[in-house]
């Protein structure tokens, strides 16, 4: 018995769409100089009301900001928000707030600096609110220098996180995903804005004995009677 080779039929056409399930994702910005400026004025004004009570990590020292005029809420976060509406389309995370939209205006709610020294480390976290924000304004080290330290020696290129800021949200098949961004002087100025609810990490950078300096914040929705009140 002798078998027979398959046998080819006409190729017939087949019609398909790809199906790409949305995810959220988030704005990376570098800031103009005159809103790093006006970060470092009101960071130098600090009254000394101490953030750290609401961190979950081990940072030296965290303080209250105070945004003068709405400055920084008016001609950064505000249209950043707005335009991570318009371009994540149904999804994104002022969705699930639409009912409450007529009563409610987004602002920032909390505003704070962090003074992170060597060691120090934020574990994974997320924020309240609907949007929140990063910005790093003093690097003192580069990456490829934390990441050749000797008591990295032996462990995987994608392993070693030494100085790194980490972002970890799941793919559609329900695994963890990482997204890290290797910190260095080049990143000085630069802002992260994304939805309040992804979990990040801070991990903790060595051999140096200066101070590396951030910016964060929180934007909930608030009553104008709030938004009143904070501005008095």
């Amino acid at each position: 018995m002798t078998s027979s080779s398959p046998k080819v039929i006409e190729q017939v056409p087949l019609s398909f769409q790809v199906a790409n399930p949305q995810n959220y994702g988030w704005f990376v910005s570098r800031l103009p100089q005159q809103h790093i400026d006006y970060l470092w004025r009101i960071i130098n004004k600090k009254k000394g009301e101490s953030h750290k009570q609401h961190l979950i990590g081990n940072i030296s020292s965290s303080y209250v900001l105070e945004d003068e005029n709405d400055y920084f809420f008016l001609n950064v976060l505000d249209p950043l928000a707005r335009q991570y509406h318009d371009k994540a389309g149904g999804q994104h995370p002022m969705r699930q707030y639409q009912r409450e939209l007529t009563n409610y205006r987004l602002g920032l709610d909390s505003f704070w600096v962090n003074f992170q020294k060597k060691h120090e480390f934020n574990p994974y976290h997320d924020h309240g609110g609907v949007y929140s924000f990063v910005i790093w304004l003093r690097i003192p080290y580069e990456h490829a220098e934390q990441n050749s330290l000797p008591f990295l020696d032996g462990v995987k290129e994608q392993d070693r996180k030494a100085g790194m800021f980490e972002f970890q949200y799941y793919d559609i098949f329900g695994r963890a995903t990482h997204h890290g961004y290797r910190l260095g002087k080049d990143v000085e100025g630069v802002m992260l804005f994304f939805p309040a609810m992804f979990k990040h990490t801070v991990y903790p950078f060595y051999n140096t004995d200066e101070t590396r300096v951030s910016v964060s914040g929180n934007l909930w929705l608030k009553t104008r009677e709030q938004q009143l009140l904070d501005n008095t």
